[in-house]
């Protein structure tokens, strides 16, 4: 699955290099799409994000026209979405649906009675739960104010971590690719180690945390 993702986003790349006069209208393009329930499912969004920022960062494209394409279009389909969501939203659970189903349904009501509002913010950072979250804000009648105050600066956040590393890799290709050949995979050890240690004592002593971020971060009585 990797090597097919990689492959793709060596091929955009190459597509995008050769076809600077149109590169920005297929960034607009895919990047709205992926924001848009129903092809977002299939659409990755980082085989947009990645390419226009890397070759930006070579010097290829320029990173303030790859910006004003991909999240102003980020924003736009979430916007379709939403109003998807308002208009049609409940009409797609059903019984038999692949994709809504109305156990995803119910899901989507206890993530929204958790977290509010706010949840479509984080929700954008998330990965999977950025492409159905601004439909459910719309299912669930979330207000359109509120709906535009979380996903805007979401989006920006979103798309901006993938331009922003993209750049960089694109302004400092050789030093980020033998970072990445060689200490990548002791990074990626640690990180897997830190995080088994963390659920091993989150499953055997569930208030290990939060007594720790109460001896450290006292609430203060007013």
């Amino acid at each position: 699955m990797f090597e097919i993702f990689t492959t793709t986003l060596t091929d955009m790349m190459t597509w995008l290099s050769m076809h600077q006069h149109v590169a920005y209208i297929v960034l607009f393009v895919g990047s709205y799409l992926e924001t848009v329930v129903g092809p977002g499912f299939f659409i990755y969004g980082e085989l947009f994000f990645l390419p226009g920022a890397i070759l930006a960062g070579a010097g290829v494209l320029n990173i303030w026209f790859v910006t004003l394409a991909t999240i102003p279009a980020g924003i736009l389909g979430d916007y379709t979405s939403y109003r998807i969501g308002c208009k049609y939203g409940l009409s797609f659970f059903k019984e038999g649906n692949k994709f809504f189903t109305l156990e995803n349904h119910k899901k989507g009501e206890e993530f929204f009675a958790k977290y509010g509002a706010k949840g479509i913010f984080f929700a954008r950072l998330l990965g999977p739960l950025s492409w159905i979250t601004p439909f459910l804000a719309g299912t669930y009648k979330i207000p359109q104010k509120t709906f535009f105050k979380y996903n805007i600066p979401a989006v920006f956040v979103g798309i901006g971590e993938f331009l922003v590393a993209g750049y960089f890799f694109g302004a400092n290709w050789e030093g980020a690719l033998k970072f990445i050949q060689k200490d990548i995979a002791y990074l990626l050890g640690t990180f897997l180690i830190f995080a088994a240690i963390y659920f091993i004592i989150k499953r055997n002593s569930p208030d290990f945390f939060r007594k720790l971020k109460a001896k450290f971060f006292p609430s203060k009585k007013i």
